[in-house]
């Protein structure tokens, strides 16, 4: 079986419309009429050219000569050059693996030898220790399946006498911090445990006393606590004998108002 092309754009190619302006025919006479030449051109024994006639092309169409003749006459120039069709080596090559040393057009036979010459010049280019290579990463992937094969240990069962944990550290006795700050939670507990006792004026001195003898102490908030307490017994003392504690003496030294903190 033999074949013919057809370029992509040749349903829209804008020569058909010319034709059909200057032929006054519609381009669907034009184009049918190109492709009966395009087919005896492609079968004729001197390929291109054309030797159907006018009066088959109107028998096979179901058109009239006249029709034929005016489309004929529009098409010279434009896509035929006396009766042969314009560009037919270019479009029509007698086979396609034949090449075509106009254009440029490889034959199969000169395809594949090009082919082979870039295959061998590859593998001139290639370097010497690709083996090696290859031979390194297989052994690499041997020894990584290997490794993954080994059984896992197992686990060392627990000493039956663990050694005991750490004791803590003891708490070191310090100064009175500087400064000494009274948080929120310290408020609150002095709200709600010494409620008749000035908690501004009874820090002060509780600062005043600790800071003045230079003691040291464990806990600071506890002590600053017991000192807010002994104070509130004292605002509860003065509350229920009024007489027996008017004007008592100070003796911050006593053992009974600066208690050591409870811990």
């Amino acid at each position: 079986m033999d074949w013919l092309r057809l370029w992509h754009d040749m349903p829209n190619d804008p020569k058909w419309r010319t034709i059909a302006r200057v032929s006054g025919q519609p381009i669907a006479l034009v184009q049918a009429m190109y492709l009966h030449l395009l087919v005896d051109a492609s079968v004729n024994v001197t390929r291109g050219h054309v030797t159907v006639t006018k009066e088959d092309i109107a028998s096979a169409l179901d058109v009239t000569d006249e029709q034929v003749e005016a489309v004929f006459s529009a098409m010279q120039g434009r896509v035929i050059d006396g009766d042969k069709l314009t560009g037919w080596e270019g479009r029509q090559p007698k086979r396609e693996d034949a090449g075509n040393p106009e254009t440029g057009a490889k034959s199969a036979a000169q395809r594949k030898r090009d082919q082979r010459e870039r295959e061998r010049n590859s593998k001139q280019e290639k370097p010497k220790n690709d083996t090696s290579r290859s031979v390194t990463e297989s052994h690499d992937r041997l020894e990584k399946i290997r490794e993954d094969l080994k059984p896992i240990p197992p686990l060392s069962p627990l000493p039956e006498n663990p050694a005991p944990a750490p004791e803590p550290k003891l708490k070191r006795k310090c100064r009175l911090p500087e400064p000494f700050n009274v948080t929120g939670d310290m408020r609150k507990w002095a709200a709600e445990r010494t409620p008749g006792v000035s908690l501004t004026n009874e820090t002060e001195k509780f600062v005043n006393h600790w800071r003045g003898n230079g003691q040291t102490k464990l806990d600071w908030i506890a002590t600053w606590r017991n000192w807010l307490l002994k104070a509130q017994e004292y605002a509860n003392q003065r509350t229920s004998h009024p007489q027996r504690t008017a004007n008592p003496p100070l003796d911050m030294t006593s053992t009974d108002w600066a208690l050591e903190p409870i811990l």
